[in-house]
């Protein structure tokens, strides 16, 4: 039994029930509020000027909604991913679970947030060459990972505070210290759509889909006793709860981001977006400032590499290995492939994972909403509209 639940199980059901809805949503927050939700946001915010609410309003819907999407779906399998995926039938299923692994995991995902955290550092220890730090931080990934049902209270309890803190310092002080907003060039509903897409790019509907394989047993725990359908109930209020949290503290983030970038455009234009935050936290905090940005950004790469080693270890685990062998070795190797694909930079690594996101995104999309309809309404259509989806993305692919 986990630090986590040793402890609860000394308090009263309702609080022990509230602390694991809150420590949850907090886990998945830092799970999803990876290098990407932070560069977007600010990307998005640059450019809206004195239209940044409607921005916002996009940004929100595409890149809280969808995922809030595919955790609402997940929890209806029961966290099941292989089912969830099984209408598609037997052999696409399983060509897109292994997809959805690799595309999050050791080959992809994982080694571009490494080389992010290597860039954030990198201006204060620049004798560090990606080689090593990408064999230093694995390690440090492996000991926070390799017991995974203390995984989501170390996120939860100790690792988002420290996220959460680093960003609320530079986004108030940021906004103390900002301009007044440019005009904008453009009217609300054309930066509305530049937010939707600014969203769309963050891809977390993936995320939310790997995510609540961990997620869903976790909340789980204790409640093997209790009668099928109590625990069913249970299970829908805690996700559900927990859901709100992480959409909650996501949408915030995103808000604070969007007007921080957007009170200091006149400096940020020419920048690259991996910057901008540092030129923000120089400008408004001084030389302490870039370290704040620099922790900012380490840290939210490091909850969500934490979350997605831990995801693709379990897959190897059992799809692989057949739960013939423990965590341990599964982990080992997901790093151990991290470490090496890291080296590839990350403009190497975002040509192997792009094409295949931006095709598979809208049938994924189209996927939750049909397994929802059928879980709530026996709606059995669905590899039609998958079907179809599939074709606008990749005619969308081919038309860019």
């Amino acid at each position: 039994m986990s630090t986590q639940s040793s402890l609860l199980s000394e308090q009263p059901e309702e609080k022990k029930r509230g602390a694991n809805f809150w420590t949850t949503g907090m886990a998945l927050f830092s799970m999803f509020f990876g290098a990407g939700n932070l560069i977007f946001p600010l990307i998005v915010g640059v450019r809206s000027g004195t239209e940044t609410s409607c921005a916002v309003l996009g940004l929100g819907l595409s890149a809280v909604l969808f995922p809030l999407l595919g955790l609402v779906a997940m929890l209806l399998y029961g966290g099941d991913l292989r089912a969830f995926l099984a209408r598609l039938g037997a052999v696409p299923a399983m060509i897109l679970l292994f997809v959805l692994y690799v595309s999050q995991g050791p080959l992809a995902s994982m080694p571009r947030l490494v080389t992010l955290m290597h860039a954030s550092i990198q201006s204060f220890f620049p004798s560090v060459s990606i080689a090593l730090f990408s064999a230093l931080v694995c390690g440090v990934i492996f000991l926070l990972a390799v017991r995974p049902n203390r995984m989501v209270h170390l996120l939860g309890v100790v690792l988002t505070p420290i996220l959460l803190a680093t960003m609320a310092v530079l986004v108030i002080v940021g906004m103390i210290k900002g301009s007044p907003l440019l005009p904008a060039e453009a009217g609300g509903a054309f930066h509305f759509t530049e937010g939707l897409k600014g969203g769309y790019q963050t891809m977390d509907l993936i995320a939310a889909l790997l995510f609540a394989t961990i997620v869903i047993p976790h909340l789980l725990q204790g409640s093997e006793s209790l009668p099928k359908e109590e625990k069913r109930a249970l299970l829908r209020k805690n996700m559900l709860g927990a859901s709100a949290v992480a959409a909650g503290l996501l949408m915030l983030s995103y808000i604070g981001l969007c007007f921080l970038a957007s009170r200091h455009a006149a400096m940020l234009q020419n920048l690259p977006p991996e910057q901008m935050l540092h030129a923000i936290a120089t400008r408004v905090l001084g030389s302490a400032g870039a370290w704040i940005a620099a922790a900012a950004v380490f840290f939210a790469c490091l909850t969500t590499a934490i979350s997605l080693a831990a995801v693709f270890a379990e897959y190897l685990k059992k799809e692989l290995f057949r739960d013939k062998i423990g965590f341990t070795l599964p982990l080992v190797i997901t790093l151990a492939v991290t470490a090496v694909m890291s080296n590839l930079g990350f403009s190497g690594l975002m040509k192997l994972i792009g094409p295949a996101m931006q095709i598979l995104y809208p049938s994924l999309i189209v996927l939750c909403l049909t397994n929802i309809g059928y879980s709530l309404y026996s709606v059995k259509p669905v590899k039609l509209p998958v079907y179809a989806a599939l074709g606008v993305g990749i005619a969308g692919f081919c038309l860019v």
